[in-house]
């Protein structure tokens, strides 16, 4: 589905690409997914520029059928999540290789794929809440009544944001802001005249990756568990770690490839308290302009069973 829609973007737009793209350089567009993710050749001594060059492709490529599932499957929650998170792990591994990129043209294709994640927010914070109250009605211990009317109302709300999602994909913005990345991809996008781009993938992962971690460390030993913000940042910056650990692992050493776990730990444990920040707020915004005191209870149980979990999960990182 989407490689037809680049496929008929790219014919749309050809005069447009021709001013800036040798048109020998455009596969045919049914091998634009030209790489295997399972088998990506980014052995340790592969020049680095060489070894990013793969690792996009499979970038976009997973981006694409993660899309083509969503519409595919779409009453499967799951495709919505995908969606996101080959984006944010595409956007990671971006930022991870970044002194590779000129800047500029860096910079423009990460506020895309931003935006075109954001595109699919509103219904993936409303599936999480789902999820949450659901979990909430099969772990507790004390008898409650069901939150029949929060579910009633979520559903409503989620129905209507998924309308103006696929509304909105419908329009084809989703896949001609990801054929210009494409583009861009294949226009040599890398900073000019650099060192940083002879250096093995080994050698420049290694540098790369202390950096990060130094960096993750230093936030976290200075965290102030009150701030949400500070929490989030935490969080997204762990996590663009993951995916770049999981990416990255046959050319990482041992104890580098073992603390995947730790990162995904903290992730999740930090991911749980950003949500009750986020639940908390999103709940106050959908319920505002309704005075069904029942609304308000339920509301308020799911915010206060939140805040106790979050509570426990947030111990650990307090000094």
């Amino acid at each position: 589905m989407m490689m037809e829609k680049l496929a008929k973007l790219l014919m749309e737009q050809q005069e447009q690409y021709d001013k800036n793209l040798l048109l020998p350089q455009i596969p045919p567009i049914k091998s634009v997914k030209i790489v295997n993710p399972v088998g990506l050749d980014i052995k340790a001594k592969k020049n680095v520029k060489a070894a990013v060059e793969i690792i996009m492709k499979s970038g976009l490529n997973q981006i694409i059928d993660a899309y083509d599932y969503f519409f595919e499957n779409p009453n499967d929650q799951e495709g919505v999540h995908q969606v996101r998170v080959r984006i944010r792990k595409f956007r990671a591994l971006l930022a991870f290789f970044k002194p590779l990129f000129e800047k500029q043209k860096y910079q423009k294709q990460q506020q895309v794929l931003k935006d075109l994640g954001q595109q699919f927010g509103e219904v993936r914070q409303l599936d999480v809440l789902i999820e949450e109250v659901e979990m909430i009605e099969k772990d507790n211990r004390i008898a409650i009544s069901e939150f029949k009317q929060i579910k009633l109302y979520l559903a409503q709300k989620r129905k209507k944001a998924f309308q103006t999602l696929d509304d909105d994909l419908k329009t084809n913005q989703f896949a001609r802001e990801l054929l210009d990345i494409w583009i861009w991809k294949l226009n040599e996008p890398w900073v000019e005249k650099s060192s940083v781009l002879d250096r093995s993938l080994a050698e420049y992962t290694k540098k790369q990756m202390a950096v990060w971690i130094k960096k993750i460390d230093k936030q976290i030993n200075h965290l102030d568990i009150r701030q949400q913000q500070e929490i989030h940042q935490v969080r997204i910056k762990s996590k663009k770690l993951r995916y770049v650990i999981g990416e990255l692992t046959a050319v990482l050493d041992r104890k580098t490839r073992k603390s995947i776990k730790k990162f995904e730990k903290m992730q999740d444990d930090l991911g749980y308290v950003h949500d009750v920040f986020a639940n908390k707020d999103l709940l106050e915004q959908l319920i505002a302009a309704s005075d069904d005191p029942q609304l308000y209870y339920e509301a308020g149980m799911i915010v206060g069973w939140q805040s106790m979990r979050g509570n426990q999960k947030i111990k650990k990182f307090i000094a």
